[in-house]
């Protein structure tokens, strides 16, 4: 696995923080996120398990945005997060949300509570590893429940890129040392094996995995990084956005049909969509190749 750093010596708050969260969304940029909900590549395995009526924790909710999108879809969510200034925000905001403070290591809830469990891009920041967070998970779920669980993805590309990598280090295990340098710890990344192992020992079975966020895993190419970072500066140059409904509880407004070339470039790109026809088999090969996070469905063990 690897092990990740804040680039410079400098960064103070540790990956696992609240306090490094808190600052990460002091912009409240909401709006903007639920927007990429209507497009987002993991947005049919939510339809699939996120359904109308049923109880589900997202762990680890930060600016509220799948709360917000799903419970505005009959669902039944519930967000916790330990960044509590967040959720105040959050609340003001959103008041008929249900909303809870705490730690994903001691959720405060009863065991099979819960019909299905989301956490995205969470336990990977605690650096004594994600084990209690899984283990927690596997207490609320019930027995016919089923967790979806993402963290950043060891791939091929994120292999390779490690080789003159200053802010990461190959570690056999969570906790150890990569670097012998006073650098504050961020997260880590998983191979498949590696993160399906730890699932197993917190007692859930892996049903199925999905690579996803290809463009981000691009970006640890240089010359791709420098590309798309120099295409969003001349979009922000422009002053390109989005129309946002004031009421962003509702279904964003969807915009005119674009143009067919454009249509598809956006299944592509951004919604990954990998049933497209001929080059859909480049979505899949990228999304074992170089996807930045890997999402795991998982089962409680013991049943089928």
């Amino acid at each position: 696995m690897l092990k990740m750093y804040h680039p410079t010596a400098s960064d103070e708050r540790a990956g696992g923080s609240p306090e490094y969260w808190e600052a990460t969304w002091a912009d409240g940029a909401l709006a903007e996120a639920l927007r990429f909900c209507e497009v987002d590549p993991l947005r049919p395995l939510f339809e699939e398990f996120l359904v109308p009526g049923a109880l589900v924790l997202e762990g680890g909710c930060g600016r509220g945005q799948y709360v917000a999108y799903y419970a505005g879809r009959g669902v039944r969510m519930v967000g916790l997060d330990f960044a509590t200034t967040t959720l105040s925000r959050l609340r003001r905001s959103h008041p008929d949300l249900r909303l809870c403070g705490g730690d994903v290591g001691r959720l405060p809830f009863r065991s099979g509570a819960f019909r299905a469990y989301y956490s995205g891009g969470v336990v990977e920041h605690f650096e004594g590893g994600p084990l209690d967070a899984l283990r927690e998970a596997r207490r609320v779920l019930a027995d016919e429940g089923v967790l979806l669980v993402s963290v950043p993805y060891q791939s091929p590309l994120r292999r390779l890129g490690v080789l003159g990598g200053h802010d990461r280090r190959r570690v056999a295990a969570v906790g150890q040392d990569g670097t012998g340098e006073e650098r504050r710890f961020f997260q880590y990344a998983f191979s498949r094996a590696e993160f399906s192992a730890l699932l197993r020992q917190a007692g859930f079975v892996v049903a199925r995995t999905q690579g996803y966020a290809i463009l981000f895993g691009l970006m640890e190419l240089p010359f791709v990084g420098r590309a798309i970072e120099a295409a969003q500066r001349r979009r922000e140059r422009r002053g390109v956005a989005t129309p946002c409904p004031a009421d962003t509880d509702a279904v964003p407004a969807r915009p005119a049909s674009p143009p067919p070339l454009p249509r598809l470039l956006k299944r592509l790109l951004v919604s990954e969509d990998a049933s497209v026809p001929v080059l859909g088999a480049s979505v899949r090969l990228l999304r074992w190749a170089a996807a930045n996070m890997m999402m795991y469905v998982c089962t409680p063990a013991g049943r089928a």
